[in-house]
């Protein structure tokens, strides 16, 4: 049986390594969300200007990405808390809804 998910969104984070413990800390503290994912992710693009000399040589950016899953009303408002304690910081998201989840 598939359970449909209506205002639930699913929320990824990239972010500088940097700032990984901060950002770990910050969501274990979320009642709304149950638990989260991170792993060691690179970042490529075109845009060199952030980039370390050593980063732009290897052709990535180390990052650390965080996914988590909750409503999206929660979600929202933990992205504007994020806007504001780490504004400029280099994070990007995405914020998705979710069509269906379950255990398997």
């Amino acid at each position: 049986m598939n359970q449909q998910l209506n205002g639930q969104g699913l929320l990824i984070l990239m972010a500088p390594v940097s700032l990984e413990e901060a950002l770990v800390d910050l969501l274990l503290q979320k009642d709304e969300i149950s638990g989260f994912t991170s792993s060691s992710v690179n970042g490529h693009g075109r845009q060199h200007a952030e980039l370390s000399l050593v980063e732009q040589v290897a052709g990535h950016q180390r990052r650390v990405q965080f996914m988590m899953h909750a409503s999206c009303v929660g979600l929202q408002d933990l992205v504007a808390e994020l806007k504001g304690k780490f504004s400029d910081t280099g994070i990007h998201y995405i914020l998705l809804p979710i069509a269906e989840a379950q255990s398997i």
